[in-house]
């Protein structure tokens, strides 16, 4: 069956997951008719899936990108007709405008450039152009004097079309330095271009057609920024992707802005269609004809006060914050610029490595302790709530697992959630977990009163259990941590300032098969 769903690919918003799973869970542990909560919903994949299976749908995210792509994810009252008739009119004003600054001459014809490569200090080393009329691309290397004409020509061109200068909040770990603001991330052309099709866009369309076109046009903005990356091992021009932060390497690709919105735009209506077709008796899952009576609502809510009724929700599922593995709002900001929304990043619950936000460990634990309160507090008594996470260092394990005991909330189920990528984090570390834990709990009518340990008592406690496992083989890193979970949850265990990832690298061994298994006795003794 289809992992990757068109309706999911309509915008390149982090943390998606899968779609099959969510369907379960919402089956589970819901019913048509029900009142379903994300309070941080992303991209809305949850929510959709909710929406589709006849749920009442309250989609909750503070970053405003989120919450405006999440409204039109959901809308149904969408005309495609009028979409591409409007798409028409705005592409007939764009393309000669968008020609002027990717036009190239190559053996006297006149070219159209679809991506040039360029070095840190912007040169252009080569380029993959189209001969007009043709489909066919052709890569060339570009001569130092075609350098210097196309900077000339760049230099000499003004950009008319307003476009952001948003400073970017300074934070090494995402590579945003200081006085860097957001049209630092484009070439002069890719500025342009994009400045003049938004303004087109203003022009030649409204209402939510004009909507789904900003969910296209952001969608596009790092597609043609200097923050695409080639894959070197595949080439000098082969695409890479942007993943996160803000890094520009010692080379990057420009490409040509029509060119990719067209594509852009192209999911945009395949991912529409898709969505649509669920309904009724036309869907993937629904065989039978449904009487759909149910509704949908987007807040832009701190979760940590939701405004919303006590008791009142049937199932919750969310996906919190990853500490400071991915600062959604400060990232979101080549978004959000360019559609001239705001965050509110006092509220936003993260961990950032930049200074002037003062948004620490301590910080980040407080505020999700908040957020679960506020989960407890909305969900109707001994109803579900599911989250997911991934992380295995003590900030972010720590605030999450202790926010769902203190909270008063029952283990259920845990389970391995298959993700459709992951971070680079956990890519490169053979000895990190890969993909989401999903746990799921139960609101129970009373909070029983945890007992708290030592950070050396549970240590202590971790290590003998786990010696314990391994007795009997060696585990991967996955199933540690899983089997930790339902000890710390089952016995209520809150967790200081305690590293599982650091206890397994300190007192056990890393096979070769890529399994923890005992240390050696006769070797630890030599070692010693």
């Amino acid at each position: 069956m289809k992992q990757k769903r068109d309706r999911y690919e309509m915008h390149k918003y982090w943390g998606k997951k899968p779609s099959n799973d969510l369907k379960g869970l919402i089956e589970k542990y819901s019913r048509e008719g029900d009142t379903v909560l994300d309070p941080f919903s992303g991209y809305g994949v949850f929510c959709s899936e909710a929406y589709i299976l006849n749920r009442n749908v309250i989609s909750n995210d503070l970053n405003p990108i989120a919450n405006f792509i999440n409204i039109q994810l959901l809308e149904k009252n969408i005309d495609l007709e009028k979409l591409k008739k409007q798409w028409k009119l705005i592409k007939s004003e764009f393309e000669p405008y968008n020609f002027e600054w990717y036009k190239w001459s190559y053996n006297e014809q006149s070219v159209e450039l679809i991506t040039i490569l360029r070095d840190k200090e912007d040169n252009p080393i080569k380029c993959k152009f189209k001969i007009l009329g043709s489909n066919k691309s052709q890569e060339i290397d570009i001569t130092e004097i075609e350098s210097k004409e196309y900077l000339k020509f760049e230099k000499n061109k003004e950009v008319v079309d307003w476009f952001p200068i948003t400073k970017l909040i300074r934070n090494s770990r995402i590579s945003a330095k200081e006085g860097m603001n957001v049209s630092d991330l484009f070439t002069k052309r890719t500025l342009a271009c994009h400045a003049r099709l938004l303004t087109l866009i203003e022009k030649h369309s409204s209402g939510k057609e004009k909507d789904l076109f900003k969910v296209a046009f952001t969608a596009n903005l790092a597609n043609c920024s200097k923050l695409l990356p080639p894959i070197k091992s595949r080439g000098a021009m082969a695409p890479g992707a942007w993943m996160t932060g803000f890094y520009i390497g010692e080379t990057y690709l420009e490409n040509n802005v029509l060119h990719y919105f067209e594509n852009r735009f192209s999911k945009i209506i395949k991912g529409k269609e898709d969505y649509l077709n669920q309904f009724g008796d036309k869907g993937e899952f629904n065989f039978n004809a449904v009487n759909y009576s149910n509704n949908y609502q987007t807040l832009q809510n701190d979760a940590k006060n939701l405004s919303i009724e006590n008791e009142s929700i049937d199932y919750i599922f969310t996906d919190p914050p990853y500490g400071d593995a991915v600062p959604y709002f400060e990232q979101s900001v080549i978004w959000n610029s360019w559609l001239k929304f705001e965050p509110d990043y006092k509220n936003e619950i993260v961990i950032s490595d930049s200074k002037e936000r003062g948004k620490d460990c301590t910080k980040f634990e407080e505020e999700i302790n908040l957020a679960f309160s506020e989960i407890r507090r909305v969900l109707k008594p001994n109803k579900y709530f599911s989250l997911t996470y991934h992380s295995l260092s003590g900030k972010e394990w720590k605030a999450i697992t202790n926010a769902c005991i203190k909270s008063g909330f029952e283990l259920v189920d845990y389970k391995w959630l298959v993700q459709k990528s992951f971070t680079p984090r956990q890519i490169n570390r053979l000895t990190s977990i890969k993909g989401d834990v999903l746990v799921t709990f139960q609101k129970v009518s009373t909070i029983e009163t945890v007992v708290c340990k030592s950070d050396k008592e549970i240590t202590q406690i971790f290590i003998e259990q786990i010696e314990k496992w391994l007795d009997n083989g060696g585990l991967d890193t996955n199933e540690i941590f899983l089997k930790t979970m339902n000890k710390v949850f089952s016995e209520k265990i809150l967790i200081g300032d305690v590293d599982l990832l650091k206890i397994l690298i300190e007192n056990f061994k890393f096979s070769d098969n890529q399994q923890w298994i005992l240390n050696d006795k006769l070797e630890f003794c030599t070692a010693g």
